[in-house]
């Protein structure tokens, strides 16, 4: 099983950003930064890890000569570093971006609308 240190092919590399991505910004927007300091101490840690998990995963393609796709990762990385991350337009807009980055999801679906046809 690929990790962010021994990553070395896109599609590992696609499959631990949307692992990182779900796991991470969901609780954030569960969470929310409003009120507390406890609350926005959390979504700032769970927002650093997520940035820095992702970014490792970016280095780790770009050592292995994916330089497009470490291209493609750092534009989400800026997007979770840039944007509010208790919203969920904004974290719409970042799935979105790895939806049309990540094209293995939508062959999925198109393979899994393929056999639904021919059972018909």
């Amino acid at each position: 099983m690929s990790t962010v240190h021994n990553c070395t092919t896109p599609e590992d590399g696609w499959a631990l950003y949307s692992h990182f991505l779900g796991n991470l910004m969901i609780p954030i927007f569960l969470i929310k930064s409003e009120g507390d300091g406890e609350r926005k101490r959390f979504n700032a840690e769970k927002q650093a890890q997520l940035v820095g998990n992702l970014y490792m995963i970016m280095r780790r393609m770009r050592a292995n000569g994916h330089n497009e796709v470490a291209d493609k990762m750092q534009q989400i990385i800026d997007m979770v570093v840039e944007l509010d991350l208790t919203d969920q337009g904004a974290q719409n807009k970042i799935y979105d971006k790895l939806d049309e980055f990540d094209t293995s999801r939508s062959k999925f679906e198109a393979e899994l609308a393929k056999l639904n046809a021919q059972k018909i």
